[in-house]
């Protein structure tokens, strides 16, 4: 698993609403000029990026945070600026306002060990208690290369469907790690940091909002964890058991396609983008799902997320989702999207003829029981 792309975080009991400054004190080796370690987070909204310079292997950094914080941390040897998600020499650090945390390694930083941040001791915990699960993942990921190809026949399609049930049961056993974990620790303010995580692009309130009120007060009432609680409480406006929100879009061919006028019948909203590699493998799998199912049966809207209109064609054509295909081109923003909560893809959204959202993100057999429940096939 990518560690790269987890947005993680930890801290003391004590937050200040207010910014004050961690310091990291840092020593790599003996490495000299003009190699730079490189620094990145998110700070009330805003990335931040800066650079320190090393001399005879030590550097140091003095920021502002408000709150404990996950920064990434990288080095480049020639001094040129960093691309920090590509970097195979990076490190995640946990600071806290106030705190100096003193840092040592070899000359790549990824061997680091600090001291003097707490957040960082907690984040050792999660990852002693988190191990089985990555490892489970890990060996999927370098299974996915010999899995994962551009074959579309019947066999290579079966070993795509096995693949993401199992990968699915991997994610599913992590998530579950992730909430014991929330439940052990709420005094960690890492914790709230994980339920972030947790909860995914989607935020399923039933589940989500009795773990955020067993955190400790001082993790929310947090300027993050205010921030939170109000994603969770946005969440409940297309929650399942909610009136899907009306809307109305143009296909390729400038015919308007609007929710209203499948009323009575059972829509899947597939949320998609011909630049995601999961949602085109998801499209492959969710066509053989469909395969027992006549339009009558269940109406398919394709919502696709893109800012060009000829590559959603062109991977119109190579998927051949069966519904209708809509988009506004306004790429992430896409109106219908934010309608539905919608923040990244693939995700979907199953409506009954009563025009009620009964189900959100069902994959796989999970989509293939309800389904099968609902129209009796």
């Amino acid at each position: 698993m990518n560690r790269s792309l987890m947005v993680l975080a930890a801290c003391c009991m004590t937050m200040p609403a207010f910014a004050q400054s961690f310091q990291i004190k840092g020593k790599l080796g003996r490495l000299q000029a003009p190699a730079k370690v490189y620094i990145g987070y998110t700070f009330d909204g805003k990335s931040v990026y800066d650079s320190a310079d090393v001399d005879n292997g030590n550097f140091s950094f003095d920021r502002p945070v408000s709150y404990p914080t996950n920064i990434l941390l990288t080095v480049s040897r020639d001094g040129e600026p960093q691309t920090f998600f590509n970097a195979k020499d990076i490190a995640h650090l946990y600071v806290e306002p106030g705190s100096i945390v003193w840092l040592t390694s070899d000359e790549s930083i990824a061997n680091f060990e600090s001291n003097g941040s707490k957040s960082q001791d907690d984040y050792k915990v999660y990852e002693k208690f988190m191990a089985d699960a990555e490892e489970k993942l890990t060996l999927l990921t370098a299974e996915s290369s010999n899995t994962l190809q551009n074959d579309v026949t019947e066999k290579a399609l079966a070993a795509k469907s096995n693949y993401m049930e199992h990968f699915r049961a991997a994610m599913d056993y992590r998530k579950q790690k992730m909430k014991e974990f929330i439940q052990q620790h709420p005094e960690m303010y890492i914790s709230l940091d994980i339920l972030e995580e947790y909860a995914g692009a989607f935020i399923d309130y039933r589940d989500v909002e009795p773990l955020f009120k067993s955190l400790a007060d001082p993790t929310k009432t947090s300027a993050k964890g205010k921030a939170y609680l109000k994603k969770i409480e946005t969440s409940k406006l297309t929650a399942v058991g909610a009136v899907a929100r009306e809307f109305s879009e143009k296909d390729p061919d400038g015919n308007r396609v609007t929710l209203s006028s499948f009323k009575g019948k059972v829509v899947l909203l597939n949320f998609w983008a011909s630049w995601s590699a999961a949602s085109r493998l998801e499209n492959q799998q969710l066509k053989q799902i469909l395969k027992p199912y006549t339009a009558k049966d269940v109406t398919v809207i394709n919502i696709a997320l893109e800012e060009r209109k000829e590559p959603w064609v062109k991977a119109i054509a190579e998927d051949r989702m069966p519904g209708y295909n809509i988009s506004d081109l306004k790429f992430l923003r896409n109106e219908i999207a934010e309608l539905y909560n919608v923040s990244a893809v693939p995700q979907n959204v199953l409506i009954d003829g009563a025009g009620n959202i009964i189900a959100r993100n069902l994959k796989g057999s999970q989509l293939s029981e309800k389904l099968a429940g609902i129209v009796g096939k």
